[in-house]
């Protein structure tokens, strides 16, 4: 493992300043759940002991990417960074890919979507209650949810209800956005297993969707497809021109405390904090503050929450085995000890991994079972 470009991304991600404290290893979830990876001995390989190849490359593909260990190091190490980089370094010269979850199957759509003549029905689920245009300056971006709602069907995640609900609300901003028919993923679980040639022709098929349409603004609800177009897309494309808008940045600008009217909902309710909204994108306030606009809703904080939530146990649909399993006993067990029936998230994924260990038939016995929703949906529910 002598290649120079590890011993540019040591000196680029500031793994020379690691003080092997191991704060990051002894906040990491993969390490609380049980599993042998540590962040801190990770680097220390890297920097002094790279003969031990195996152990390296297991451990690249071990990090569920949550940031944690990256928010608790005092040396200002980008763990992350290093991750992205070494397991796109890795694909390109070993075709090292780590373990897929669902056998690679959602990896394998979003490859699929890198044909450029690819014909896709994917617009056939706004309904008579929302309004969208054929032609505009404001596009909402689906992403995944078509597929995501069609493959997880068999544990009843709607993710179409998320894309629903927030036209819904960009509807009552006044705003008929457009649906791009021939939009594609936004690659993001492509680009964190290191397939950055397929992450990079999605960007560009995606950038000329946009460009062709004459969109000049892209409304974003998902976490993960906000990061990817507005942070990586633009160092792949030269030029990017286009606003990329979290929906919930637009809906804490636009409903602020009585300019809103919502109905009341008389429940408690929990917030799970997505590791990309939080802890990569800052987004730790206005997801609350939004919740706090509903009247009679009582909202209850979680053990760890904002910097210091927990993850939902799987990142771009890698490494999901026990030791996630096990992470997400440990998140809705402390949403379950808040007294909320309701646990609220703003990230798909996170619905995902929570709902299929709700409804994981080895899991009846403990006591995890709520009701688990879109912010977006909560939201749009209640807008009177």
């Amino acid at each position: 493992m002598n290649d120079p470009k590890i011993d540019q991304m040591i000196v680029d991600m500031s793994l020379y300043q690691c003080l092997e404290c191991g704060k990051c290893t002894a906040s990491c979830p993969r390490r609380l759940s049980g599993k042998e990876y540590s962040p801190r001995l990770l680097a220390h390989k890297v920097i002094s002991e790279r003969e031990d190849e195996a152990y390296i490359e297991n451990s690249v593909w071990e990090c569920l990417t949550c940031g944690v260990c990256r928010e608790r190091c005092p040396s200002g190490v980008d763990f992350n960074r290093f991750i992205l980089e070494m397991r796109t370094l890795l694909a390109k010269t070993k075709g090292m890919k780590g373990y897929r979850a669902h056998d690679g199957a959602i990896h394998s759509w979003m490859r699929m979507m890198t044909a450029p003549h690819l014909k896709q029905n994917r617009l056939d689920w706004p309904d008579a209650g929302i309004k969208v245009a054929s032609s505009g300056e404001v596009a909402f971006f689906t992403g995944c949810a078509p597929y995501f709602n069609v493959f997880f069907a068999g544990i009843d995640v709607d993710t179409l209800s998320i894309a629903r609900d927030s036209v819904r609300l960009l509807n009552f901003l006044d705003i008929k956005p457009v649906l791009l028919p021939n939009e594609r993923c936004c690659g993001h679980d492509l680009l964190w297993s290191g397939d950055i040639e397929n992450f990079e022709a999605l960007c560009r098929l995606n950038y000329a969707s946009f460009r062709d349409a004459g969109v000049k603004e892209i409304i974003v609800s998902c976490p993960e497809c906000f990061q990817v177009l507005s942070e990586h897309m633009p160092r792949i494309i030269p030029g990017f021109d286009i606003r990329v808008t979290l929906l919930l940045d637009l809906l804490q600008r636009e409903m602020q405390p009585g300019s809103t009217a919502f109905r009341p909902l008389k429940r408690k309710v929990t917030y799970q904090d997505p590791c990309r909204l939080g802890r990569m994108l800052n987004r730790y306030a206005g997801p609350r503050d939004l919740l706090g606009l509903i009247p009679e809703m009582e909202f209850r904080e979680m053990e760890h929450s904002g910097r210091g939530a927990l993850c939902c146990g799987n990142c771009g649909f890698i490494n999901c085995d026990a030791s996630s399993k096990q992470i997400q006993v440990q998140r809705l067990s402390e949403a379950r000890a808040t007294g909320a029936d309701l646990l609220v998230t703003a990230c798909p994924k996170c619905m995902i991994h929570l709902t299929c260990t709700i409804r994981d038939p080895l899991m009846q016995g403990k006591k995890i079972q709520m009701e688990i929703r879109d912010l977006v949906s909560v939201l749009a529910d209640q807008i009177a």
